[in-house]
């Protein structure tokens, strides 16, 4: 359920576009008084462990009435979906929107994603190429305490399933490679923004440092802000988030 006061009187909502394949559906979000002209478009994609919730358009409140066109979008759920069905998905979800733009007043050329947790890991996925041969489905990406390494010594992983693999780590790791966003880093990968607690006891700092500094090895524009908090950083820091992002999607726009 969303909250009582959603959406707010200045902002339109359209819940429940489908896209893709697989019966997903998407929510959108952009301002009631609007330009003629195409809006940039940021893809929200929620967190949840790759295991539960939903999309979630309020999260996108912030960007809409900044004056992106912003769209909150499903995607298959582990364990009854394994990676990379979470990626397919989400892909498609940018496939809709580039094929929709005239539709919807959006810029297909100023595309832009962001999420919570595994949102902000498939988000990352977009930005990186993975699965598209290297090139960027998303022209910059905002990640908020996303898992960006399956392989970073800081994650411990026991003998039981791993929900994204469909399999104990240990038996999956080619799949964890392919799910692990720094291991798509190149030089066309989109900018970044990371924001990560320092105090994360679910996906370790280091997540946010180690895709970082392959992003700045590589050459791409990142950016690393560690805040005072954990895992939930985006409840207690939430307008700090808020801002931050929007400062950040707002330089990638040029002004």
């Amino acid at each position: 359920m969303f909250p009582a006061d959603f959406p707010p009187d200045d902002l339109e909502f359209v819940p429940g576009l489908p896209f893709g394949r697989h019966g997903r559906s998407l929510d959108l979000l952009r301002l009631r008084a609007r330009s003629a002209r195409p809006a940039p478009a940021i893809l929200h994609l929620h967190g949840g462990a790759w295991v539960r919730f939903g999309r979630w358009a309020p999260a996108n409140v912030f960007l809409a009435r900044a004056g992106f066109v912003t769209v909150s979008a499903d995607y298959r759920l582990a364990p009854g979906s394994i990676f990379p069905a979470q990626l397919g998905d989400v892909g498609e979800a940018v496939t809709w929107l580039r094929a929709n733009a005239g539709a919807w007043q959006l810029d297909p050329a100023r595309l832009w994603a962001w999420g919570v947790s595994a949102g902000a890991h498939l988000a990352a996925l977009l930005g990186t190429g993975a699965g598209t041969r290297g090139e960027p489905a998303v022209q910059a990406v905002g990640n908020v305490s996303g898992p960006m390494d399956l392989f970073d010594p800081a994650l411990s992983f026991g003998p039981e399933p791993f929900p994204l693999l469909g399999g104990p780590w240990a038996e999956r790791q080619a799949l964890a490679a392919q799910a692990s966003p720094v291991r798509h880093v190149s030089g066309r990968s989109a900018p970044f923004l990371h924001l990560h607690g320092l105090h994360d006891d679910e996906v370790p700092v280091s997540q946010a440092r180690r895709m970082h500094a392959a992003l700045r090895a590589a050459g791409v524009p990142s950016e690393l802000a560690l805040l005072d908090g954990g895992h939930y950083v985006n409840d207690t820091h939430r307008a700090e988030i808020e801002t931050r992002l929007l400062d950040f999607f707002r330089r990638e726009l040029g002004h």
